[in-house]
């Protein structure tokens, strides 16, 4: 399979109309991804003793529809947590049994439009359990608990279980639960579980110490649920010495445990995961400019105009991504700052790394930025959030439109 980078390099004078920075997403690694995912499915899925297995991929990390829709064609089902996402969902073909409703703090005017679409919810708290019995007493609902292990994630941020999370309802407050679902007679169909975001195959034993507590949890306070999320965050390498997520021998693990709790729990029909980041991630590429080099306090830093208002991961998490130059103008390599072109302290991209000192306008590359990158993107400082690419059959297609200050004032009231 030929590089994204040969790929951007053919086509650098089209890419180039698009202006600076763009997303470019790479078809051939993203439906690698994908085929990925659904061979984990139906491995998982002939291992288990007649249990449905379905993947939800998560509209939060990356919502174009060039890539929701790839994620349709493909038979994967998807999350959604926003009625832009439910909607955005829809209009990508996903019927209603494809789409998961996970939500978290979510107003009764938005509980009525997941309802009236007749999606199944996911609920995050026994208040809202609470809310929508109020509404809809008689109705089928998942809810979401926090099976108290330290959860997995590279950053405290993401970790999304454990005495810290604001997420779930624990275990102590499991008894009150039932007590407002039989008040209002709801049918809870299914419970969702969810660790945290990005584990590799040196975090499955703790993805897997989650996984196991909440089967417990669910055999001994629950009767009757078909269906069992276990969430996921499924893991890339970032770094090049990072090893990728054995999905095979994940499949396995989980099998053992899972075929022994179907044999205490023979209620269940269905195990869900939700994958995060793992299809769109290293599809993704942001390329941008040199705007400046300079060397302050024997530091080089090199400015670019690849900002925070582009990708927030690195300023918001500490998170890590590659950064490379298109072109190497020599062989030297020195330890440089890369930053972008807010005024911000944290607007840096990546801290220490050995690149060689480029030239004002040469192209710079930041990789693994098709997961929560465009996603979590804004207007800060009044920037234009870019345009975005798909590389498909080694041609460019254009699947958003860059901002402009135009459309960005339309919503202003003069």
């Amino acid at each position: 399979m030929e590089s994204t980078i040969v790929k951007i390099n053919n086509n650098l004078k089209e890419l180039n109309k698009y202006g600076s920075p763009i997303y470019i997403y790479d078809n051939d690694i993203l439906k690698n991804r994908i085929d990925n995912i659904s061979k984990f499915r139906e491995e998982l899925e002939k291992e288990l003793d007649g249990s449905k297995v379905s993947i939800h991929y998560s509209s939060k990390a990356n919502n174009n529809p060039a890539i929701l829709k790839a994620v349709k064609e493909s038979g994967l089902y998807v999350d959604a947590m926003s009625p832009l996402e439910l909607d955005l969902d829809k209009k990508c073909n996903f019927n209603n049994e494809e789409i998961l409703y996970v939500c978290n703090n979510i107003s009764k005017e938005e509980m009525k439009l997941v309802h009236d679409s007749n999606i199944l919810i996911c609920l995050d708290s026994i208040s809202q359990v609470e809310s929508w019995g109020e509404l809809f007493p008689n109705t089928d609902i998942m809810v979401r608990i926090n099976p108290g292990t330290g959860g997995v994630g590279h950053n405290k941020k993401v970790v999304t279980s454990g005495v810290e999370s604001k997420f779930g309802v624990c275990e102590d407050n499991i008894e009150e639960l039932l007590k407002v679902i039989k008040k209002y007679r709801l049918n809870l169909v299914g419970i969702h579980q969810h660790l945290g975001s990005l584990f590799l195959d040196d975090k499955v034993n703790n993805y897997m110490d989650g996984v196991k507590e909440g089967l417990r949890i669910i055999k001994e306070h629950f009767d009757g649920i078909s269906i069992v999320d276990l969430g996921g965050g499924f893991g890339v390498p970032y770094k090049k010495e990072e090893e990728p997520l054995n999905l095979t021998k994940l499949a396995k693990t989980l099998s053992n445990e899972l075929n022994k709790f179907i044999k205490d729990y023979p209620s269940v029909k269905e195990f869900k995961f939700e994958i995060g980041r793992y299809i769109p991630c290293e599809a993704g590429i942001i390329m941008g400019e040199v705007n400046a080099i300079k060397c302050e306090n024997g530091v080089y830093w090199i400015g670019t105009d690849i900002g925070m208002n582009e990708l927030v991961r690195p300023s918001m998490y500490n998170s890590y991504h590659e950064v490379t130059l298109l072109d190497k103008r020599n062989t030297k390599e020195v330890k440089t700052n890369i930053c972008g072109n807010i005024c911000e302290s944290g607007d840096v991209i990546g801290r220490d790394r050995l690149l060689t000192i480029p030239k004002v306008g040469d192209k710079i590359l930041v990789h693994n930025a098709g997961a929560y990158g465009f996603s979590m993107a804004s207007n800060y400082t009044g920037r234009a959030r870019p345009a975005e690419i798909l590389l498909f059959d080694n041609k460019v297609k254009l699947i958003r439109k860059r901002e402009t200050i135009e459309s960005m004032e339309d919503d202003i009231v003069w």
